[in-house]
Formats: C-alpha cells, structure tokens, sequence
C-alpha cells in the first residue's frame, strides 16, 4: 500500500523528484551506503560499536532509508573507541575510500574524522572567497564523505556550546587563509582546551546525559537510555547499529518526524558531485 504523506506526497513522487535512479543525488547516496556498509563492516571486525545517527536513523524510520533530498552519512562512536577505529583505517587502507582527519589533511581542523570517496569531488556553490568556500578547498579529501563523530557522556551542555564556537571560528576565520594559525589554533583546542573542558566534565557533568564530544559542532542533548546499547536498524535495505531508542532519540531532536517538512524547510546542502569512475 502506498504511503502518503502529511503533505499529499508519497515515497514514490519524493523519488521521482528529488533522488530519481540514475540521478546524481542517488548515485551518490548509494556510493555513500558502499562507504557507509565499509565502516560498519570494518568497525565490528576491530570490535567497535559504531552506529548511524541524525537524519539518517530519520530516514531509516520515516523512508526506509534516505531522506529523499538528502546527501550525507553521519555515524557516531563512543569516545573511547573513536581513535581506535580511526587508527585502523589509517593503517588498513581501502583503495578508494580514505580516513581524514587533521594527521591526513593538514587543512582538515574539524574534531570529527570522515570517510572519503577517492572517486569523487563535492564542488561548492558558496560565493567565491566565501569563509565556507575557503575551509571546503583548504581541505586536501573533498570527495563524497561520511562523518565519523565521536560522542561521550558526563558532557556540560554550554561548555559544548562554547567549545564548538572555538572550533567553528578557527575553521571559518583561519582555514585557507592562514593555514600555519589555523593549525596552531587547532593544536591548542585539541591537545589542551578541550581536554581540560573533559576532565571539568568528569568532575560537573551529568553521566546519564550524552552529547557529541568537545568542539563538534552540533548541540543535541540525549539521555543514555536513548543513546546505548546500540540496536538494528534498516537502512535502504541494510541492516546497520542504530541507537538503543530510535524513535526517542528522533523526537528530541526533530520533535513529529514522522511528517515531512514544508518544501522550502528541507535542508539541501550546497554542492554539486563530479564521479571520477
């Protein structure tokens, strides 16, 4: 039976408008999935729970998958697995996809990792000279990617909202300008700031209230009963980790997401996507 919409749409006209097969937008999103099927496959031979999260665990209860207009992965660790996965990457390498991070791209300052797509290039619509056309052509990897974030417990909500202004400024005001600042800022956020901002969080922070780690820069507060241990979740087809409350865990952050945002409400991201394959 067809699905329908609060807005009279249903999965198939969202296809056929946004991600048509064959369209650029799918092409990429099921090279996103190969990258995405990669990480987990590799994350639980190491024995490390790594999960999707945001839009996409969205995605996976209200389409199945995707959100039809969307173009991008986020999957998310546990702090304390986060190096361990990322070192592995960096010593096995794929031969098309790359882990990035600030040892791999000295213009990458995010405290995040990504997967990139070696066979790929996001191009930016941002006005040339632009702080978000800088940081995107700062960065050595600008294939199709999939966000690796970390996250962590004990977490101090406004020092979050503190430390990710720091990281966002060094990012927007310094990438591409002034590489040797920019890495001079990061170095001392990553190895001294946020450091110091975890350890106020082991001694202050809530244990039962979990948030991305330090200097990423998004904000959700997610209780722990929500967060972990990790359960299945279908994802275009897919059997992935999701969160332990999938359903929790999209109503703090999107409230009624089982109705579709009004057209000019839903968040397309700025690129176009050139395949080198």
């Amino acid at each position: 039976m067809t699905k329908i919409f609060n807005t009279g749409e249903t999965s198939e006209s969202l296809r056929a408008e946004y991600n048509p097969d064959g369209g650029t937008l799918r092409r990429a999103q099921l090279r996103m999935l190969e990258m995405a099927i990669y990480l987990q496959e590799t994350a639980k031979k190491i024995g490390v729970p790594c999960r999707l999260d945001g839009g996409n665990v969205l995605g996976a209860l209200r389409h199945g998958g995707f959100i039809p207009w969307d173009d991008d992965i986020d999957m998310v660790v546990e702090r304390k697995y986060f190096k361990q996965l990322c070192d592995y990457l960096k010593a096995h390498p794929h031969e098309q996809f790359v882990l990035q991070d600030n040892s791999t791209d000295p213009g990458f300052y995010k405290e995040w990792a990504c997967l990139r797509d070696l066979k790929s290039e996001n191009l930016s619509h941002d006005i040339e000279n632009s702080a978000d056309r800088r940081m995107h052509e700062a960065q050595r990897f600008r294939g199709l990617h999939v966000d690796i974030f970390p996250y962590e417990g004990k977490m101090i909500p406004w020092l979050q909202h503190f430390a990710a202004k720091l990281s966002v400024n060094v990012n927007l005001k310094f990438a591409g300008r002034f590489p040797r600042l920019a890495q001079a800022a990061y170095n001392i956020l990553h190895y001294v700031v946020f450091p110091v901002f975890r350890s106020i969080g082991k001694l202050f922070g809530n244990p039962e209230l979990y948030m991305h780690s330090y200097g990423a820069w998004f904000y959700e507060q997610n209780p722990r009963r929500c967060m972990i241990p990790h359960k299945d979740i279908v994802f275009e087809g897919y059997t992935f980790e999701g969160p332990a409350d999938a359903d929790e865990l999209c109503r703090i952050a999107y409230g009624n997401y089982m109705e579709l945002p009004p057209r000019d409400k839903r968040d397309r991201h700025k690129v176009d996507v050139m395949f080198y394959d």
